[in-house]
């Protein structure tokens, strides 16, 4: 039996909520609560409600800091937004401070 860490648990509840699978098969399949299954399955769906025209944003002329906020909005993690904004990490940390400010968090 393979332990999964808590990014491939994550991974494996978005694969099986999309597969249409019930939660309580989602809970038995990874071993997580309902509660944090509700919290991944909840930031996977609030991005594409949240901003109905986001597929007309063109962050490509936007400033670094405001792509990786978007893309800290859109559920990236931290090392993903470092990859692709090429930026060094302690730089994306200060985004990441930055964005939990601006969400109350």
């Amino acid at each position: 039996m393979q332990v999964l860490n808590k990014y491939e648990k994550e991974e494996l509840v978005i694969k099986m909520h999309k597969e249409g699978r019930t939660l309580r098969e989602i809970a038995s399949g990874v071993h997580m609560s309902f509660g944090d299954i509700a919290k991944v399955i909840r930031r996977i769906s609030v991005p594409t409600n949240y901003n109905n025209n986001s597929t007309d944003i063109d962050l490509s002329k936007k400033s670094k800091s405001i792509q990786a906020l978007y893309l800290f909005e859109q559920g990236k993690k931290p090392i993903d937004v470092a990859i692709e904004l090429d930026i060094p990490y302690i730089e994306v940390e200060d985004l990441l401070q930055e964005f939990w400010g601006l969400k109350v968090l």
